[in-house]
């Protein structure tokens, strides 16, 4: 787990300046304390900081192959490195260490581009050919890894993290407004746009490769059900799923440094602990954060799951105060707003996992692959509603103004809309025609991306739970990844995701929906597997989804009511009605309504403002 940078200029006479990398490279010293180093050659020059997790003595980067004419940048972990590396000996390479590093180098080598099809991992790499003059970059299937790149004038730049980008001399920040809708309703941008001019992301199982100014990128790997893929019968899906977990897992636990998990209480994190536990000696360390308030805390489920594998298990907890005292220094950290709150809690309980380990497995991704979000139930309900006698819908509909069931809000809201609206919309936060009052002018708004994510599903005749699925693993899921990447490495922790295995994600998409769904349960298969390893209590509780207080919070006299009063007062009127704003702010702190929903996006937009200290251009 590192943080890589790099410059190549167009002109190729002229050389990239040692000053300007390593000031790049150095922003990111939080996500390699370790080690640095720096290439500097031809119009090119690359920088890497280190957290050593594999071959600490000699996997250092910048790295070059045995002539010099390669050289490589990466950040991540090749989990099957040590099969390839028996491979590739038996080829004839050469080796001068045991790093997964340099076994990535030699794949290039033996095959190019095509090389990043035998890893499995999360990566984001970059090589340079000093032959060809040619930059190769890769993301892993998932987008596990962060990769951002901009071209400007002069040179063309990347970086793990968009502020090293933004920072320099080749390119000033400043605000994408055609992003900007999106993320108040989603809290998170899709595809391959950043809130930043300029500014893109390099998408999920995707490479690029830059050759005399010219950019192609290319998909290497889909998320979409193969024609051929095989259907099991429910009970060799679920044995095969089991092996699967287990050998993930497995891989995630190859380090050389100590390893934890995270153990929130919940099934995904919780199973992740049981397998992990059973495959080291002596005890594993977990990690856990909990609330004072009774309805958020789940840390007497953690303590269940740490009492019957005994581990030593850590906890934290996180009050106002300090959730508000974090907040800015992490939106800094995200290079983006926030999309959900407990960011701030997967740093806290980052910070206190460093004191005891560098890697975490993390239960991430499962959700999404197994349909696990009681949202995912709408669309299913919805096409039953609309079967319904139009007397029947007109008292639900009633019903709904006085219930407190935000579900069932949502799905009244969505039930006269086409499914393609449903899915789309079923992810989303905010209403748009609600948002839109709250500006201080007309935004456009551009969710291409999601809805060619839905025709390209729906072509090839998925089902509802299904387009879904897939949607928000290349949407929804990308953005809970990089929050979790950027949280635990702003206090040097690398988090790993066993779910999130491509053997796992080509398996569970290819799986019927009874599988994953039965009546209003998701993540069926899931759960009959944790049977095997966890009492009924902590595989059948309501889920929660770590969730933080910060509507309450955000009504108190200190910590975020604070922070958020004055982030009222200072309005920036150039995207915002400064009288609307205040409004909602008053009618929350009184009680009178909950708009904590909004006010969270305004609150994270408008601290991103100020910390990346952008020039606004309106």
């Amino acid at each position: 787990m590192c943080g890589i940078v790099g410059i190549v200029h167009l002109d190729p006479q002229k050389p990239c300046l040692k000053e300007n990398l390593l000031h790049m490279r150095d922003l990111m010293r939080h996500r390699g304390p370790d080690e640095e180093g720096i290439f500097l050659g031809d119009q090119a020059g690359l920088g890497h900081r280190r957290l050593s997790i594999i071959d600490l003595s000699s996997g250092q980067q910048p790295m070059c192959n045995e002539d010099g004419t390669l050289w490589i940048v990466y950040n991540g972990e090749i989990y099957n490195y040590r099969d390839l590396y028996v491979d590739l000996v038996s080829r004839g390479h050469t080796f001068r260490s045991r790093s997964d590093t340099e076994v990535i180098l030699h794949m290039y080598e033996e095959e190019g581009e095509e090389c990043i099809r035998h890893f499995n991992g999360m990566f984001a790499i970059a090589i340079w050919d000093r032959r060809s003059r040619t930059l190769f970059l890769a993301r892993d299937r998932m987008g596990v890894k962060p990769l951002y790149y901009a071209m400007t004038k002069e040179a063309f730049l990347f970086s793990s993290e968009i502020k090293s980008i933004v920072s320099g001399e080749f390119l000033s920040a400043s605000c994408n407004e055609g992003a900007l809708m999106e993320y108040l309703l989603y809290r998170s941008i899709s595809g391959e746009v950043t809130l930043y001019n300029g500014v893109r992301s390099l998408m999920p199982a995707h490479t690029m490769v830059l050759r005399d100014g010219k950019v192609n990128i290319r998909k290497y790997w889909s998320s979409l059900p193969a024609q051929s893929a095989e259907i099991l019968e429910y009970r060799a899906a679920e044995e095969k799923l089991h092996v699967l977990i287990r050998d993930s897992v497995r891989l995630r636990m190859v380090s050389d440094v100590p390893l934890g998990t995270f153990c929130s209480g919940g099934l995904d994190s919780s199973l992740v602990t049981a397998m992990a536990s059973g495959m080291i000696d002596g005890p594993i360390n977990t990690f856990s954060v909990g609330f004072q308030e009774p309805e958020y805390d789940e840390s007497r489920y953690a303590r269940i799951v740490s009492t019957i594998y005994r581990t030593n298990h850590h906890e934290i907890r996180v009050g106002n105060e300090e959730f508000a005292e974090h907040l800015p220094k992490m939106i800094w950290h995200n290079d983006e707003p926030l999309n959900f709150a407990n960011s701030v809690q997967i740093f806290a309980l980052s910070r206190l996992t460093k004191q005891y380990v560098t890697v975490v497995l993390t239960g991430e991704g499962s959700d999404e692959l197994f349909a696990g979000y009681p949202r995912y139930y709408i669309p299913k309900v919805i096409d039953r509603f609309r079967r319904l006698h139009v007397p029947i819908s007109w008292l639900l509909k009633i019903f709904s103004r006085f219930s407190g069931d935000h579900r069932l809000k949502k799905l009244l809201e969505l039930t006269d809309l086409p499914i393609r609206d449903v899915v789309i919309g079923n992810s989303g936060f905010l209403k748009r025609d609600f948002v839109e009052s709250l500006l201080s002018r007309k935004f456009e708004l551009d969710i291409r991306f999601r809805e060619d994510l839905f025709d390209e599903s729906a072509k090839r005749g998925v089902d509802l739970i299904a387009n879904l699925s897939l949607l928000d693993q290349q949407t929804y899921l990308v953005s809970i990844l990089n929050r979790q990447d950027k949280m635990s490495m702003a206090a040097s922790v690398e988090s790993r995701v066993p779910f999130l295995d491509y053997r796992i994600v080509e398996f569970a998409n290819a799986l019927p929906a009874s599988s994953k769904q039965t009546r209003l349960n998701g993540k069926r298969i899931v759960k009959r597997i944790a049977e095997r390893y966890l009492p009924r209590e902590v595989v059948y509780r309501k889920k929660s989804g770590f969730g933080v207080p910060i509507g309450k919070w955000m009504a108190e006299k200190k910590g975020l009511g604070p922070l958020l009063g004055d982030c009222v007062q200072s309005c920036p009127s150039e995207f915002f009605d400064p009288s609307r704003i205040s409004n909602l702010y008053t009618a929350h702190r009184q009680g009178r309504e909950d708009h904590s929903e909004a006010l969270w996006v305004y609150l994270n937009f408008t601290l991103w403002l100020r910390t990346i200290n952008l020039k606004i251009k309106t």
